[in-house]
Order: structure tokens, then sequence, then C-alpha cells
């Protein structure tokens, strides 16, 4: 294999695909980048045993074939190296030779042929999706989805709907004491189930989305973008421009997201979220390592207090627009703050039902949502009642 490549062009392939040859703990050959030279073109491959990424840079190819070289460090290089043409060779020797004018590198490889191909994903149905609604709705659900590959609620809920000429999307997150609940109305190419399912759903792992996050932002800014997500019992792809990107579907189940949500609520709570979110700011450094703060309103103010026994205690109120009776509730401080951090709006609203008994702990979720961000709803559970 012989072919001179742009620089920066060649940059732009190799960090949509390294992220995947870049992990720790991974067979030999997932580090390593398979490149293909063929009809004027260089196809960049990195896989794992559960993901796989490919993007085809153009490029003048004087002789076609493969290599491969490590990810990381090919990654590397080329963000180091001067703009303009760089010829990639691979020597009699499984090396490749980077060359830049006077620059010359020698990186090792394996053998091409160790690396399996892309696997052939027959769809049992696809549907097209913004990418920019698409990469805000994940962000807002990562914080939400646990980070142990070895617990049962490591996944992201993928639930396409159809109900009558209405199709929607669905993105769920969960660790069974936080829930984020994104909806995305799709068009025209909403596609259809070849079954002819009314609907259609799959589970993705957190770190999968991760890595499809990455490629995602840096496409965020080239203007509306469609997705092409095609799946079947085994996988799902996502395609678009010149990027192509598989992963294995997690098979645990997932819990049912609607029941998480009241049809009927006796509290509503709204205020501004900026004022919340420096409120509970400043008092976590009273509370420091305490994990607690208490909610308590009244028809006029929300009032925000927690305690530490070494340190001392805090208290905030808030002007707040209220539905319902007085009351108050105990949250996990960083599980509120981690809310206010993914919102992006201004008008934050707590809607909840609340047990008359103010002597009853209540085991009903919270529901949180923001005035400006209609498309995205959070559960939170709260830890007590108050008195």
């Amino acid at each position: 294999m012989d072919i001179i490549v742009d620089q920066e062009t060649f940059l732009d392939g190799l960090q949509r695909v390294a992220l995947l040859a870049e992990r720790k703990n991974l067979v030999q050959v997932g580090s390593f980048i398979l490149i293909e030279a063929r009809d004027q073109k260089a196809i960049l491959f990195a896989s794992d045993n559960q993901t796989g990424g490919r993007f085809e840079v153009p490029c003048e190819v004087r002789s076609p074939g493969k290599t491969t070289v490590a990810g990381k460090k090919i990654h590397q290089l080329f963000r180091e190296l001067p703009a303009g043409k760089v010829s990639l060779t691979r020597l009699e020797n499984g090396s490749t030779r980077i060359e830049r004018e006077r620059l010359i590198y020698d990186l090792k490889g394996i053998d091409p042929e160790e690396y399996v191909g892309f696997p052939e994903i027959k769809a049992d149905y696809s549907f097209l999706v913004s990418l920019d609604q698409m990469a805000g709705l994940i962000r807002k659900t990562l914080p939400f989805v646990l980070d142990d590959d070895a617990k049962p609620m490591n996944g992201v809920l993928f639930h396409r709907v159809r109900e009558g000429a209405s199709v929607s999307l669905n993105i769920v997150g969960t660790d069974g004491h936080r829930l984020h609940h994104g909806t995305l109305r799709l068009g025209e190419d909403a596609g259809f189930d070849l079954a002819g399912q009314s609907e259609s759903r799959f589970i993705l792992r957190k770190r999968t989305l991760q890595d499809l996050l990455h490629v995602l932002d840096i496409d965020l800014k080239s203007g509306p973008i469609s997705v092409e997500v095609v799946v079947n019992p085994k996988y799902a792809t996502f395609r678009w421009g010149g990027f192509y990107y598989y992963t294995r579907l997690l098979g645990t189940p997932f819990p049912n997201y609607r029941d998480a949500f009241p049809s009927q609520f006796n509290l509503g709570i709204e205020c501004s979220r900026s004022s919340l979110e420096a409120s509970i700011r400043r008092m976590s450094l009273v509370s420091d390592k305490k994990s607690e703060i208490i909610f308590t309103w009244d028809a006029r103010s929300l009032i925000l207090s927690t305690r530490n026994e070494e340190i001392g205690e805090s208290t905030e109120t808030l002007p707040v627009f209220l539905k319902g009776s007085p009351g108050s509730l105990v949250f996990n401080t960083e599980q509120i703050r981690t809310l206010l951090q993914v919102c992006q709006g201004e008008t934050m609203r707590m809607e909840g039902v609340i047990d008359p008994d103010p002597e009853k702990t209540s085991s009903f979720p919270s529901i949180w949502s923001c005035a400006e961000e209609p498309e995205s709803r959070y559960v939170i559970m709260p830890l007590e009642a108050g008195n």
C-alpha cells in the first residue's frame, strides 16, 4: 500500500475512529487501525469486540492495499505533523512509513489479515434522526446511567413508537434512583418496521454512546445532518457523511420507564433554575460531604436547608410558584446538582404526588422538567419526607 493524504483531512478521519483503538484492556488487534487504500480513498477502520467505526478519506492511491498501525500513536503523530501532503507506505517488514518532507516515521503494525471486517448487518428496521437533537438527548441521558458494566442498568434504551401517523424516538437512561426520558419527533423519514410493528426498541451500553457522542460532536457545527439508524436483533449502526459506526446491542431487560411517571400530580413547584443551582452550589460548601438537602415549600417560597455537624448549617429561600399544599422532601444533593447541570433553560418545574399525612415517607418519585426544554423530563427519587 502506498498513498498520499492531506494531513488535516486524514487527521479528521483519525479522530473519529482512533478512540476505539485507544482503550485499555483490549486484545492486541483492537489497539490498531486498519487502513485500506482503493478507488482513490483510504478507509480507516477500528474495532474492539463490541463496536467498530469506519471513515473514508479521499487520497491519492499510488498502490492499493492494506496496512495496520497503532491507533493511538498515529493519531498523536498526525496531530503534530505540519499541514500538507503526507505519504503512507507499507514496508516489507510490516511497518508503515509516514513521511512528510524530511520527517520520516516507521510505525510497526500487525498482519492486516488478522483484522475481521465489518459484520453484515441486515436491517429489521431503520429510520433517520437529526444529529444535533440526538446528540443533545444522549448528552442529557448519560449522567443518569451507571458506569459499571457489571450492573444491569448500564445501558440506554432507544424506543421508537408509532401512534397513528406520529412517530417518536424515546431515549431513556436510569440508575434505579434517577431517570431521564427524552423524546424526539421523527419526520417523514421515520422509517418502517419490515415486520410492520408499531414499536421497536434496543439498548446500548453507556460506553458505546460516549464514543458515539464523541464523533457526533465533531459534526455538530456542520449544519443540519440526518443520521441513519439501522437495527437488527444483534447490532445497531449509525451512518452519516462518510462515517459508519456499529455496535452490539445489550440483551439485558430494561424497566418500564412509563411506570415512573404518575398520571396525576397534587404538587407543582416552579422556580428559577439558575437561582436554584447557585443556592445548592453555595450550600454544598457547608454541607461538604453530607449528601442530603431538604426542600421545604409554602405558598410563596422554597426553603433549602442542610446541616453538617462539623461545619455548621445553611438555609436559603427562593421565590416560587406553588400549586398544592406546603410540605417538604429530602433529596440527594449531587443528584439535584447533576439534574440542574444538564438542563439549559431557565424555568425549572418539580411535580409530584405527596401523601397528605406529613408523618408518612413519600415513596413517589418527583418529576422534574425545564419549561424551555419540553422534550426532556427527569425522575429523582426523594430520600424521605420531611416532618
